[in-house]
């Protein structure tokens, strides 16, 4: 494998696999989850066109790096794509073929988010589309859950024996995730998500540092930022 192939191997792991310890596989049987650890080497089989794999949305915590969507219909896809370069930048926006019929587009986020906050992402720019499928397709997950996978770009079919090929970008190295936006109707959970003051306490709670590099627990009743009501 060339220098370049092994830093797309490497970029796959980092940018799809928000958990490590399982993914999907696709066999002579279709496809299932695979309750063992994802490796290079599975990555690079994949690439030079072995068994296809999925990528988890959800990780085992319920914390997402990435949302999705897919469908068969080409038409409705450019209009998800559209969609999505509207409010997310382009560059962080990834658009290809399944192999086989469908079209898969993903907006990868450069921190992770919870998966609650991704649901709501995906359906809002698909809530009048009803036959795209949108990833997370589930607020939370359980502790021993894995979700649903979406298949990766760059594999073969299992039944047509086609490769997923790039749309957008020419080459998932071209690819730069993005800071997350929030959801048209935010909630305090969302806002405070990306508020730079959060800090996590010794326990786990979050706590506030707004007010005048004060600490105080992060609540919507002491949030320094929302209008009270």
């Amino acid at each position: 494998m060339s220098e370049s192939e092994a830093r797309l191997a490497e970029l796959i792991l980092d940018l799809f696999f928000v958990r490590k310890d399982a993914y999907g596989i696709e066999d002579e049987n279709g496809w299932r989850t695979m309750k063992a650890p994802i490796t290079k080497i599975l990555v690079k089989q994949h690439l030079r066109g072995g068994p296809c794999l999925g990528a988890h949305v959800t990780s085992s915590d319920s914390q997402c790096r990435w949302v999705g969507w897919d469908t068969d219909e080409a038409r409705l896809m450019f209009v998800v794509y559209e969609r999505a370069v509207k409010r997310y930048p382009k560059s962080a926006v990834l658009f290809n073929r399944t192999g086989g019929r469908g079209y898969h587009i993903r907006v990868l986020f450069n921190r992770l988010v919870p998966s609650s906050l991704a649901h709501r992402l995906a359906h809002e720019l698909v809530k009048d589309l009803k036959v795209v499928e949108f990833f997370p397709k589930q607020p939370t997950i359980s502790e021993v859950g894995f979700g649903h996978f979406m298949r990766l770009p760059l594999g073969r079919h299992g039944k047509t024996g086609q490769v997923g090929l790039l749309l957008q970008p020419k080459s998932l190295l071209d690819l730069q995730p993005c800071i997350p936006r929030l959801p048209e109707e935010p909630t305090f959970e969302d806002i405070s998500f990306l508020c730079s003051h959060r800090i996590p306490d010794n326990l786990g709670y979050w706590n506030c540092l707004a007010s005048n590099g004060t600490v105080g627990f992060c609540t919507k009743e002491n949030c320094p930022r929302v209008e009270q009501t």
